[in-house]
This record gives structure tokens, C-alpha cells and sequence, in this order.
């Protein structure tokens, strides 16, 4: 980003002087900061997981190509992939213990 050339005028003095303000230092975060989805933390990943939905939601509105479409939705599938690997879904627990009850209660 180039820097902001603008013109001030100095009430007391009448003077006009030139200013050069400095571009903002974009920091990029996630995966455009090359990190990988196994390296980020957890807060990492539902950040990236909600960036990926937001990308993937206006590349349909604004009726990107199917290309672009099948990209994004593939960073969202990957991102979520991830979380689920590292916190199983509840629902796979709670048919564990069910099956866990239905043995216990055969057995007694």
C-alpha cells in the first residue's frame, strides 16, 4: 500500500503544508499467513472456519464461477475436517455410551 499524501492548512499561521501519513501494516491471519490448519490453535481454526463460510457465502451471492465455489467450499470442508479430528462430534459419543448402557444392562 502506498502512502496518503493530503494538504493542511494551519489556522493561526495560513500556512499549507504537505503530510504524508503511512500506509496500515496489514497483518495477515490463518491461512493467509501460511499457516497450516494441523499447526493453528483451536482459536485459529474457528476463526479460519468462520472466515472460510463467510468467503464461501460471497462468492455465491456475488455468483462466482463454479471453480472458485468448489475452492472455497473445499476450505471449509478441510478447516471443519480438522476441528472434528481433533474434538469428536457428541453425538458419536452419546452412541458409545448408549451401546456402553445396552452391554451393562445385558450383563446384569
Amino acid at each position: 500500500m502506498a502512502n496518503t499524501t493530503f494538504s493542511v492548512t494551519c489556522p493561526h499561521c495560513n500556512g499549507t503544508f504537505e503530510v504524508e501519513a503511512p500506509a496500515k501494516e496489514r497483518k495477515p491471519r490463518g491461512q493467509l499467513a501460511g499457516i497450516a490448519l494441523a499447526d493453528m490453535t483451536d482459536e485459529q481454526l474457528k476463526r479460519e472456519i468462520i472466515n472460510a463460510n463467510s468467503v464461501l457465502y460471497k462468492a455465491k451471492q456475488r455468483g462466482a464461477s463454479e471453480e472458485v465455489i468448489a475452492a472455497n467450499q473445499a476450505r471449509v470442508d478441510a478447516a471443519k475436517a480438522e476441528r472434528d479430528s481433533r474434538h469428536p462430534a457428541p453425538v458419536a459419543e452419546e452412541a458409545a455410551t448408549e451401546e456402553t448402557d445396552a452391554e451393562t444392562a445385558a450383563e446384569v
